[in-house]
């Protein structure tokens, strides 16, 4: 049985996830230091940051819905558009894990962990310009450099006026 296609406004909910989830974490990962990942204190905020932006995103999403139609949105449909944030940590919290046990060194597995994020920033174009059904041109190339740089910035006024 095929999967039924998501509609315009699950992908849009699904793109917003994906951008906040991997702005919160870069955020948590850039504030990190090498003793932070060895400790495994690294793992804990990473992991922490992801579960808890899930859970205040599913929640106003949840809230959110209601504003749309007079009818809620299910949980399972709110929680499944959310999942992204908890995918954008997948990586970075093994990263912590390998620094933790020494496998690779602590500085790297942060380096690699906050690489992979601005990686997949700036795939938002990418992945933006595949569910409009266009084709990758060099205005994607920009476009997606550009999200990943706005993205940073974010994440540096973040960085700066809360630590």
């Amino acid at each position: 049985m095929a999967r039924p296609v998501p509609s315009v406004d699950e992908v849009a909910d699904r793109i917003s996830a994906y951008v906040y989830g991997n702005i919160l974490l870069l955020a948590a990962l850039v504030v990190l230091s090498r003793h932070d990942v060895e400790s495994g204190a690294g793992f804990a905020i990473v992991a922490g940051t992801a579960l808890s932006t899930f859970a205040a995103h599913a929640y106003a999403e949840r809230l959110g819905a209601t504003v749309r139609s007079a009818e809620h949105s299910s949980w399972r449909i709110v929680l499944r558009d959310s999942v992204p944030i908890l995918s954008s940590a997948a990586v970075p919290t093994a990263f912590m894990v390998i620094g933790s046990q020494e496998l690779l060194s602590a500085a790297a597995c942060l380096r690699i962990a906050e690489a992979w994020i601005v990686s997949r920033l700036a795939l938002t174009g990418f992945i933006v310009g595949r569910m409009r059904g266009l084709p990758v041109t060099l205005g994607t190339w920009i476009a997606s450099i550009g999200l990943a740089a706005i993205a940073l910035v974010i994440v540096a006024i973040k960085v700066v006026l809360t630590h």
